[in-house]
């Protein structure tokens, strides 16, 4: 069966980060888009919407004659009650809700390399999620994001924020644990286009530039003009540092998992990238309006921006 070149398309998060540029790509490509989101709508926005809410049978009525379900939800650190056994638990609720809708095509966001740690909570719960994709009986695609970089994007932001606001910044070791990161617009693209193939498969979205971590903060730098000492420093000095910018920040910056993650290499793909477009080149383009202000995690999820729409969909 041949995917159609337009229909309905559910996805989760569509007022938010990597949701909304997969909304908006689903859109450009006449694509009509309905949301589960527990974000307000933007201004203008022809996208439908509905609360996510992890009820089998109102989940099965939303995703009712969809040609594809793309599920970007998850959490980055356990918070207020939700941690990452929840996030399984929701993410086995959506996904067997589009068994029962009878969805033609599942996409399951995930992360690069999920299953090589089993050890750190963030990973081997997309890992267990991961396993119920393929176990769903659907036709589906996995598609495994690196560091996805663009607008909105909460680590490059703040990496520019804290080059801006301080005279040092501490790299964890040498700074030279390696990331393949890969720009918005390009992760979005191949989430589409795996909606839009019909065989099962499992792709990584990284682009095609491989930084050391040093390098990547040094091209931050640069991008936003903040010429700063950079400095390699032991991973205990660098968490503490972290943890005292916390309080007065009311914020997670990096979680040591997060952190762990970064120095194993798990941010880079064993695969020949998919992606097309420069980090380099969208960070000088971009390096200007970066970090100008903290973008704070808590407070976009849990806190008074929990209800805003991260980014603004596009009218279609």
């Amino acid at each position: 069966m041949l995917p159609p070149m337009s229909g309905r398309i559910v996805v989760t998060g569509a007022f938010s980060y990597i949701g909304a540029a997969v909304a908006e790509e689903c859109l450009r490509r006449g694509f009509a888009v309905h949301t589960l989101t527990n974000r307000r709508p933007p201004e203008g926005t022809k996208i439908t919407s509905a609360p996510l809410r992890f009820d089998a049978e109102r989940l099965a009525e939303q995703l009712s004659g969809a040609y594809a379900f793309i599920n970007t939800y998850w959490v980055r650190f356990p918070w207020a009650g939700l941690g990452f056994d929840t996030a399984v638990r929701n993410s086995a609720a959506l996904l067997s809700a589009a068994a029962r809708a009878r969805v033609g095509r599942l996409v399951h966001v995930s992360v690069s390399n999920a299953s090589d740690a089993p050890d750190l909570g963030y990973y081997a719960g997309k890992a267990a999620v991961e396993r119920k994709v393929r176990d769903s009986g659907l036709s589906c695609a996995i598609v495994r994001p690196t560091l996805v970089v663009g607008p909105g994007d909460v680590l490059t932001n703040n990496i520019a924020w804290l080059l801006r606001k301080f005279p040092l910044f501490l790299l964890p070791g040498r700074g030279a644990c390696s990331l393949q990161p890969v720009t918005l617009s390009d992760a979005a693209r191949l989430i589409v286009d795996a909606a839009l193939r019909v065989e099962n498969l499992e792709v990584d979205a990284a682009g095609p530039e491989v930084f050391t971590f040093a390098e990547f903060v040094r091209a931050v730098a640069s991008a936003c003009g903040a010429h700063r000492i950079i400095l390699p420093a032991p991973e205990p000095l660098v968490l503490g540092a972290l943890e005292l910018l916390n309080r007065p920040l009311r914020d997670i910056v990096l979680t040591r998992e997060e952190l762990i993650g970064l120095q194993r290499g798990l941010l880079l793909s064993k695969k020949a990238p998919l992606g097309r477009e420069s980090v380099s080149e969208w960070l000088v383009v971009n390096g200007p309006k970066l970090g100008l202000e903290y973008v704070n995690d808590l407070d976009r999820h849990f806190g008074a921006g929990a209800g805003s729409p991260i980014a603004s969909a596009p009218p279609g």
